[in-house]
């Protein structure tokens, strides 16, 4: 070691040089005392580890914890809110458009008679553990995915063979078109998983190659970790913490006070109770929830003649229930809402026309209709005297009646009702209005003849064509009276960039926090 020496102001060198040991084990001390200091980052529940991968942790709040992580058996939209597009990725997706996109699969190719399908994988594709997605890989988890009947399975129809084409283009051959494949294959039936994966936990691990990965999983807390070996841009967060709460108030309150970043309200009043703090930001954005007067159609109902049903829609003021009601993002005049496949816009058929609604009235006697009632929960009491009170003006013999949202749901599934405010929450319930379902007694031939035309289709851009048609059909024959599509929100601290809220009850695309 060199020896070092200073000199005082005068020039003459120092009587005292350093010694080598005293500087030894001054090093070793400091090393000490640095060593400590870092086991004790790193016992700090992962913090210092997360600072060395680069980002923060993210919490965010959410409500209907799932029941189980794995997404293969578990059907359930809490668990698609939570990992698909997070930690599991489909084959294609869908863009900001909700038009089919690229994902693990980067192009693909379709026969003109729809029976055959190529898709190309992206290059550098891995898992988590940084093993490859292949063809095989893809192969394996659809095959699973028939074979198990995971969920989705049912919607992958007429298939006859899936097969790799070398190691990276997979190829699907059906025996009959089915123009609904890549919209399938965007849903969790498209879900690649690594089935090579070793003593595999679904429950408990995940198996994946999305930007994050399954940490821990909890009661009431599931936590997701940047997946270091993910093949695109990855996430800015090192982690993201997932919080359950059975209390939305509780929810609200944790993040006004500042112990989680994001939130996603699910009633309107504490989304504008959130809007009011001067820290939060709060977006809404369309979700997949429909809100609606369900007629009764079978045959002892008067909702059973089309005329009824056509002057009850003239009479509800759709419009203006849409543009005063905190919860709607905007009016719906058909079953198909405004990001699905099939949806068009249908608001010109039933404009408020009470004297329209009174002039088709009167074709029938003044005591032909027999009092009835409409049939709703507490949650939409106050709309419910609304349309009670439009409806009423006609005149018809209409009362409001009220009951728990369980009693409604069953009454209504069972066809128990002469009409009902209801919301419908599943991508394709208006398949309801094809099998002629209790729920709504409906059967039109029209509708079921253009439904089948759009089934049999071999592409999926001329199925949404003609799936149009089909819900311009079933809201003219007012199957029901359609009212508005509901909100979607997402609330956050001022600083966190957070992504659309549109449709985020369905997928909440995490690696957006920022």
């Amino acid at each position: 070691m060199a020896e070092h020496s200073t000199r005082n102001s005068g020039g003459s060198q120092s009587k005292h040089p350093a010694r080598p040991w005293i500087v030894f084990l001054v090093i070793v001390a400091v090393l000490a005392t640095a060593a400590g200091a870092g086991w004790a980052f790193l016992r700090n529940d992962g913090g210092f580890i997360e600072e060395l991968r680069g980002g923060k942790n993210y919490s965010v709040g959410l409500l209907n914890e799932p029941t189980s992580i794995d997404v293969r058996t578990n059907s359930e939209r809490a668990v698609e809110q939570a990992l698909v597009g997070n930690v599991y990725q489909t084959l294609v997706t869908f863009n900001s458009e909700r038009a089919i996109s690229a994902n693990i699969a980067a192009r693909w190719t379709q026969s003109t008679d729809g029976l055959r399908y190529t898709f190309q994988l992206r290059d550098g594709v891995t898992f988590s553990d940084g093993t490859a997605l292949t063809a095989n890989s893809v192969v394996a988890s659809l095959q699973q995915t028939i074979s198990n009947n995971y969920v989705g399975a049912s919607d992958l129809t007429n298939i006859s063979k899936v097969e790799n084409v070398g190691d990276s283009a997979v190829a699907i051959t059906l025996s009959a078109p089915n123009p609904r494949l890549l919209e399938t294959l965007a849903g969790r039936a498209g879900i690649i998983y690594n089935t090579n994966a070793a003593n595999a936990d679904f429950t408990k691990h995940s198996y994946g190659s999305g930007p994050f990965e399954v940490s821990s999983v909890s009661k009431g807390e599931i936590k997701l970790t940047r997946n270091e070996h993910y093949w695109q841009s990855k996430p800015s967060a090192a982690s993201v913490t997932l919080k359950y709460f059975t209390d939305e108030s509780k929810m609200a309150s944790e993040l006004e006070n500042g112990d989680l970043d994001v939130a996603l309200p699910k009633s309107s009043n504490i989304a504008q109770q959130l809007g009011k703090s001067q820290s939060l930001t709060v977006t809404d954005g369309y979700s997949t929830r429909k809100t609606l007067l369900a007629f009764n159609n079978k045959q002892e109902s008067p909702f059973s003649d089309e005329q009824v049903r056509k002057f009850t829609r003239y009479a509800i003021n759709a419009a203006d229930i849409a543009k005063n009601t905190a919860d709607a993002k905007a009016q719906l005049s058909g079953p198909i809402s405004q990001l699905q496949p099939g949806y068009t816009d249908l608001n010109s058929l039933f404009p408020f026309d009470l004297n329209k609604a009174t002039y088709m009235r009167n074709y029938f006697y003044a005591d032909y209709f027999k009092q009835f009632t409409l049939l709703t929960d507490d949650a939409h009491k106050q709309l419910g005297q609304t349309l009670v009170d439009q409806i009423s003006a006609i005149p018809m013999p209409i009362s409001l009646e009220v009951v728990d949202s369980a009693t409604l749901a069953k009454r209504v599934d069972a066809g128990d009702y002469t009409c009902a405010l209801i919301d419908m929450d599943d991508p394709h319930d208006y398949t309801r209005f094809v099998d002629g379902s209790a729920m709504f007694g409906y059967v039109d031939g029209a509708a079921q003849e253009q439904y089948r035309k759009a089934l049999a289709q071999t592409d999926f851009k001329s199925y949404q064509e003609q799936l149009r048609e089909f819900d311009r059909i079933v809201s003219e024959n007012a199957a029901s009276a359609w009212l508005y599509t509901g909100k979607d929100y997402v609330a956050a601290q001022k600083s966190v960039h957070v992504p659309s809220a549109d449709l985020v009850s369905w997928r909440l695309p995490l690696d957006q926090i920022k």
